[in-house]
């Protein structure tokens, strides 16, 4: 697909949302819906000990895994069961963005970049709770509210992180992002799984890149990604 037939994907795209979309208010339910879950699991805490925090750190190893396998496996591999979410991602978000043209255009192109409130709603109940609720009487108190916790903020780091990397260039909220280290690396990477010859092969972690590394997955450039096939350099996708 060349810029000028993606320019018309857009359009048609942005034609089918309905006028009630607000995407500003799609990214605030996510940011205060998420942050209010965190803020009050964080309230029910009680003398956190070194134990507790790696837990919370195998925890997040688990939640990457799963990160790197979903966008890997059931992103960009089309299944019976997760045909939507394939549709949405591969078919809708790379096409819309592909490594040379990586920015939003307007808020509008906000539904396109962030994950349905629903998911937001699945993460709270099918994941974060059951996983809350078998820790606590497991574990205990403080581990049942920190696996709500860490699998809420996991949720919310992957949505933030995303939607940075679409940032418009040079804009002052692309300015703050750069300030947190690494991030810009971040950026590169997901670039990177942009390119439409790529997106299957490598670049699916969003939080930290941590099994594309074990995995062999990880790309700096696509003339890297190339490389290692044995090609030659990738041109800008069309």
């Amino acid at each position: 697909m060349n810029d000028e037939a993606r320019e018309k994907f857009r359009a048609r795209y942005r034609a089918a949302i309905s006028p009630n979309y607000s995407g500003f208010l799609h990214l605030s339910v996510v940011l205060f819906g998420a942050g209010g879950l965190i803020s009050f699991g964080i309230s029910q805490l009680e003398n956190v000990t070194l134990l507790q925090i790696l837990f919370v750190v195998a925890l997040y190893v688990v939640y990457n895994w799963a990160e790197w396998y979903t966008h890997c496996f059931w992103g960009h591999k089309k299944t019976d069961l997760f045909k939507f979410f394939y549709q949405r991602h591969t078919g809708d978000h790379h096409t819309f963005f592909v490594e040379h043209d990586m920015e939003y255009q307007m808020v509008l192109d906000w539904r396109v970049v962030i994950f349905p409130i629903a998911l937001l709603v699945a993460t709270a109940v099918i994941f974060a709770l059951p996983a809350g609720l078998v820790s606590y009487f497991v574990l205990g108190w403080n581990y049942g509210w920190l696996a709500f916790v860490t699998i809420m903020c996991c949720y919310l780091a992957y949505e933030v992180l995303h939607f940075s990397y679409h940032l418009q260039k040079g804009s002052v909220t692309e300015r703050i992002f750069k300030l947190i280290p690494g991030w810009t690396y971040l950026r590169l990477f997901h670039t990177v799984h942009h390119n439409r010859h790529l997106m299957a092969e490598g670049n699916f972690n969003i939080t930290l890149p941590l099994f594309d590394w074990l995995c062999g997955t990880l790309y700096f450039s696509s003339d890297e990604w190339a490389k290692a096939k044995g090609m030659g350099n990738t041109t800008p996708a069309e």
